[in-house]
């Protein structure tokens, strides 16, 4: 089951520098997936300008996130 929410992709960096992206409500709200945050390790090196070019091109044709538990 998957929660009707919008989300959106957003840059987050590690403790040792290196960005990472997260999917989070566009509301601002707390996730209505139990309070889960869903994330993409990027490749080593990619660079914090590269994540923030991928997150906007992400959030040009992203609409939510779903899950499908088996």
């Amino acid at each position: 089951m998957s929660p009707d929410q919008q989300h959106r992709c957003t840059v987050q960096i590690k403790d040792d520098g290196a960005p990472y992206l997260a999917f989070e409500p566009s509301s601002g709200e707390r996730s209505s997936y139990s309070n889960s945050l869903f994330t993409l390790d990027l490749r080593p090196g990619v660079t914090a300008e590269e994540a923030r070019r991928l997150a906007a091109e992400i959030n040009r044709a992203l609409w939510g996130v779903s899950t499908t538990i088996f």
